[in-house]
């Protein structure tokens, strides 16, 4: 609910500025093209769909299509320790993880002319994949130095999401060439995961769900930069 209050605070204000502002009138081109981004706190820039880039191009006056693409990952090493104040037996896992994902979202987005505004609404799919693979070594410190145990374990993960996002916003331009906008965003998914753990001791430990979900509504205000 807060976020829907937020969004309409968004229309309301955006629309309020074009009754109070005399600006050249700004249109939409065939073969428009823009960079987007989101304003966070303290007037932050981010991105707005997708870190990797986030991209609309128009194909007509009144629709368009948006991509926004995200590739992530990450190396970690990390010592877990483990103390006992009731045994001088002390353990630490030391964990070695490596990730790697993709996001990729795209929308097919309708626009209406209003003013020196444009009303917009649109869906589209969005893919999710990830994959984690982790070596964890079990260390005892029982004779005063760390030594390592006979029960290491290796693991492999993979995550994939589907869904569908709507949305529904407004556009308004400061400039020729740098509007602002701000749009509620539903996605209705499904999600799979499958994570495996083998241990040197032959024991497996295998966890794994599918979940269909439908997510809480998120609002964004942002600005683009068309070239």
């Amino acid at each position: 609910m807060k976020k829907l209050i937020l969004f309409v605070v968004s229309f309301l204000i955006l629309v309020t500025m074009l009754y109070s502002n005399e600006k050249d009138n700004t249109n939409i081109e065939d073969d428009s093209k823009c960079l987007q981004f989101q304003i966070g706190s303290d007037f932050h820039l981010s991105s707005f769909q997708g870190s990797t880039i986030s991209f609309k191009k128009h194909i007509s006056d009144s629709r368009a299509y948006r991509i926004g693409f995200t590739i992530s990952g990450n190396i970690e090493d990390r010592k877990d320790f483990l103390n006992y104040d009731n045994d001088s037996l002390d353990n630490r896992n030391h964990v070695d993880t490596d990730n790697f994902g993709i996001d990729i979202t795209g929308q097919y987005l309708k626009y209406i002319p209003y003013e020196y505004s444009y009303l917009y609404y649109g869906l589209g799919p969005r893919l999710k994949y990830s994959k984690t693979y982790q070596k964890i070594r079990y260390e005892e410190h029982t004779t005063g130095e760390w030594e390592s145990s006979s029960a290491d374990a290796k693991g492999y993960g993979k995550n994939f999401q589907l869904g569908l996002v709507f949305m529904a916003g407004v556009e308004f331009f400061i400039s020729k060439s740098i509007s602002i906008h701000s749009e509620y965003i539903q996605e209705i998914s499904y999600r799979y995961y499958w994570f495996k753990q083998q241990s040197s001791n032959n024991y497996h430990n295998i966890r794994k769900y599918h979940r269909y979900s439908i997510n809480n509504g998120d609002v964004k205000f942002g600005c683009s930069f068309y070239l």
